[in-house]
């Protein structure tokens, strides 16, 4: 069985990610699915390895997010506390979920939209989590996962 430190040390490993990306059938949105995938499992190695750590520092020293992520999940956070103080939203901002999949991430397709690439569970393959990519001075990078820069229309299914 795994414990929470092994799953976290395999979904931060960078080849767990490419391994699982081999498929040619994704190649159109390949360079975003890598980047995608990395982020969100370095994401969930981070809340199961130290779940008290505030989501936005780490965004902010974040080399795979964009500035504008840290500073809009900042914001939404700030607008859920002012609703409940306790809850806020009452789900994960980037995972637009309470849970999250144990064993991290991979491709489930390109889109819905352009520059967005959707994530599914490898041990949960109904869990579905949507990401934008977007160009900054320093290259590709998130700027946008779960319900954070994400438009309602494209956010994944629940």
């Amino acid at each position: 069985m795994a414990t929470p430190h092994s799953r976290a040390r395999l979904l931060r490993n960078p080849l767990f990610g490419l391994a699982l990306l081999a498929s040619p059938a994704f190649a159109d949105c390949r360079e975003d699915a890598e980047l995608a995938v990395a982020f969100m499992n370095q994401y969930l190695a981070l809340i199961v390895e130290t779940p008290e750590r505030d989501v936005t520092q780490w965004l902010r020293e974040q080399p795979l997010a964009s500035a504008g992520l840290a500073e809009a999940y900042a914001a939404e956070q700030a607008r859920g506390r002012a609703i409940d103080a306790e809850m806020g939203w009452g789900v994960d901002l980037l995972l637009d979920a309470q849970d999250s999949p144990d064993q991290g991430f991979t491709l489930a397709q390109c889109g819905p939209a352009p520059d967005h690439v959707q994530l599914r569970g490898i041990d949960w393959a109904e869990f579905r989590v949507t990401l934008r990519l977007g160009e900054t001075p320093q290259g590709r990078r998130v700027a946008g996962a779960g319900r954070i820069n994400i438009d309602e229309a494209e956010r994944a299914p629940r």
